[in-house]
């Protein structure tokens, strides 16, 4: 279950929310204030605040104070708050998700269940919330019937909601900008939306026939240039109860999927009834 849970976080990976704006430009060293007694620096703008957070941090302590750092200096800010919020509430399963506790599961979920009240006016803020809550559910507490509802709250309510990059403050922009006005925005990369993962994980975690095709239509009818698509095929093609329904699809997506030849050589395996 893990190991199926791995693959769309890994489809998630460098997907987090939505673009965010250049951060702030600091000439000299930005001004700081202290959160839980970490010192950190202090951005003109939440969603400048938010991305310092996503910086990679090792301690533990620092990340949490500097999503706290957002909640607390932009109030005002509720969509860069609601995701500070939810980062926060995954902090609770670390160090490592798959060794979390069952007080540490309940405190993330707790949180969730909050944040779902109090921002449920922003879609960005309750998909990735109910994907997430979905995910915990499912993957890590073994209860798809309750993990599923949130996978399905996110196909009907947010069907395009995307994930994008999110990169970690660029420091040497903050401490000496650059002569050049040209954009320092990272480069395009392709949408990926929490919907078509949501129904990857529909697709592999119900036991429901009909549940598991319904799905797999709607992702490649809607979502078939997504990086989920594949995933959702090969899952379909390993279920001798689902895999008839999948097969007529393999030429059409390996014709138009060339990125992955690891993906592509298993879906030509597995259609051909052959073992990867």
């Amino acid at each position: 279950m893990f190991l199926a849970g791995l693959v769309s976080i890994l489809i998630l990976a460098g997907g987090c929310d939505r673009p965010l704006p250049p951060a702030d430009i600091y000439r000299t060293d930005p001004p700081t204030r202290v959160v839980d007694g970490v010192t950190l620096p202090v951005f003109h703008t939440a969603a400048g605040q938010l991305r310092y957070s996503r910086s990679g941090f090792s301690d533990g302590a620092r990340k949490r104070a500097a999503l706290k750092a957002v909640l607390s200096f932009f109030p005002e800010d509720r969509l860069e708050c609601g995701h500070a919020a939810i980062g926060l509430a995954y902090l609770h399963l670390e160090p490592d998700y798959r060794f979390a506790g069952t007080g540490q599961i309940r405190l993330a979920l707790d949180a969730l269940l909050k944040i779902r009240g109090t921002y449920a006016d922003l879609p960005d803020v309750m998909a990735k919330t109910h994907w997430t809550l979905g995910w915990i559910y499912t993957d890590l507490m073994a209860l798809p019937s309750k993990g599923l509802p949130h996978y399905w709250q996110v196909v009907r309510s947010y069907p395009d909601i995307p994930m994008n990059l999110s990169p970690a403050v660029p420091w040497v922009n903050l401490v000496s900008p650059p002569a050049s006005k040209t954009s320092t925005a990272p480069p395009s990369v392709p949408k990926k939306f929490w919907a078509e993962v949501a129904l990857l994980e529909i697709i592999r975690n119900t036991t429901d026939k009909s549940l598991a095709i319904r799905a797999f239509d709607i992702l490649f009818r809607k979502y078939f240039t997504g990086p989920a698509a594949g995933f959702a095929l090969k899952a379909m093609l390993e279920n001798p109860v689902l895999a008839d329904h999948a097969r007529p699809q393999v030429s059409g997506y390996l014709q138009k999927h060339k990125a992955n030849p690891y993906l592509a050589r298993e879906i030509r395996l597995l259609a051909a009834g052959e073992t990867p």
